[in-house]
């Protein structure tokens, strides 16, 4: 788990040889031994003059004392006109300073370069706090000099956002929300939403096993790694300091546009990852699981389950995944219901002759036990013919038997196969007058 690290004190490399008192003083050092030293080269002498000045002012007052003399000598045009090359050349100096500053660091115009000058030189930030978002970044740098080029000035970072600040080009701190001064040359790298985010991917294309393309949508939650740190009411952003600098410098820039941020990572990471997902699955699978589970609830799960290893080594923490329903492109729809309706009609046929095979088998069976009850129903009619004695009687009794095991065999066989519409009252008409004739010796007999 990655740990918060302390802000870093203000890099020395920032900060200026000496402080801004030091330095005006300094100046002003400099600039008295330049006043006395033009003072010296004049050679002066305003004794006279002030004093006979001062007597016809003041007729027989005393002369004025040297100190005061010499301080004034200090003011003529003499020992001025010294600090007009030193005005000039301060002036021109600040110009070519202004002007370097402006082409150095691209501003748009002078009067931002003096404004940037004059912060730069101050002990202080200066000016209101600049109000800056994640999605105003970009846009405010082309007007603001404190966002172009670095401090010292004051940022305003609104909640649920922070930043990261470089120095020299290299990674210097991560600033918190709120209002936050940063210090010279610090400069503003980027700023990371810590709120959870909803990335949506569209017409995703996948290949299922049995090789059919479908199209899916899908959304990604997820936020920036909070550490295992719980949200607070101090805090209700929790982040990690590893996490936030890796986002800040996952962006991809090209000729001033942002082409890619930490941001698009989890969807371009999730189309692969379901895209292999996909692959291990027939389209049948996908569409109708086992279970009668939600289809897309396997797929959904293998999904989370593969992406977050990617996310948390980038500095992110997924919090959900949602795949939409798989839809087919129209040539691959009729291309899945051919295939369907193919392997139906297969199953179907599979079906009836599996069905036919068991009617044979029955069908064999009723006929073994048709014949078999015919002879027993012949040797039952021939012990009931030999017990009655007759050969006529005998010739009936087993004609008799099997009429009835033919109409048995006949009744076994109909479930199975239809029989011909005349065959069961044939065999009906046929027991009637074996029957008849057999009760007419009967009834002789007993006339007798």
């Amino acid at each position: 788990m990655m740990r918060r690290r302390s802000t870093p004190p203000p890099s020395p490399s920032v900060m200026l040889p000496i402080s801004r008192g030091a330095y005006l003083l300094i100046l002003f050092v400099a600039i008295i031994l330049y006043w006395v030293l033009v003072h010296y080269l004049e050679r002066l002498d305003l004794t006279v003059s002030l004093n006979m000045r001062w007597h016809t002012f003041l007729p027989g007052a005393p002369d004025l004392p040297p100190a005061l003399i010499n301080l004034a000598e200090f003011f003529d045009w003499r020992v001025l006109r010294h600090f007009i090359p030193v005005i000039t050349g301060w002036v021109l100096a600040y110009l070519a300073a202004v002007s370097l500053v402006r082409v150095l660091y691209d501003l748009p115009d002078s009067g931002t370069a003096r404004r940037f000058l004059g912060r730069l030189v101050g002990e202080t930030a200066q000016g209101p706090a600049v109000q800056v978002s994640a999605g105003t970044l970009a846009k405010l740098r082309e007007s603001s000099e404190l966002l172009r080029v670095g401090g010292p000035g004051l940022i305003l970072i609104p909640a649920g956002e922070v930043a990261v600040t470089e120095v020299n080009g290299r990674f210097y701190r991560v600033i918190p929300p709120g209002k936050q001064k940063i210090g010279r040359f610090e400069y503003i790298h980027a700023l990371i939403d810590l709120r959870p985010q909803d990335r949506h991917l569209s017409g995703i294309r996948l290949v299922t096993r049995d090789g059919i393309e479908v199209f899916a949508d899908a959304t990604v939650t997820f936020r920036i790694d909070t550490g295992g740190v719980p949200a607070t009411r101090e805090a209700p952003f929790p982040y990690n300091l590893e996490a936030v600098r890796l986002a800040a410098y996952a962006e991809i820039n090209r000729d001033g546009d942002l082409l890619f941020t930490w941001q698009d990572a989890p969807g371009n990471i999730a189309r692969g990852v379901l895209a292999g997902v996909v692959a291990r699955f027939r389209l049948d699978e996908l569409l109708h699981p086992e279970g009668r589970r939600e289809p897309n609830l396997a797929l959904n799960q293998e999904l989370q389950r593969q992406l977050r290893p990617p996310l948390e080594d980038a500095g992110i923490e997924l919090i959900g995944t949602h795949i939409g329903p798989l839809t087919l492109p129209a040539e691959a729809s009729q291309q899945y219901v051919d295939r369907w309706r193919a392997d139906m009609d297969a199953r179907a046929r599979q079906t009836m002759a599996a069905g036919e095979a068991d009617s044979l088998v029955a069908l064999e069976v009723a006929r073994a036990e048709a014949e078999v009850f015919m002879i027993q129903a012949i040797m039952e009619g021939l012990e009931n013919a030999r017990r009655a004695g007759g050969v006529g009687a005998m010739r009936d009794v087993v004609a008799l038997r099997m009429v009835e095991a033919l109409e048995k065999m006949a009744r076994q066989s109909q479930q199975y196969q239809p029989l011909p519409d005349g065959l069961m009252p044939q065999l009906a008409a046929l027991q009637r007058q074996l029957r008849a004739e057999r009760s007419l010796p009967a009834q002789r007999k007993e006339g007798e």
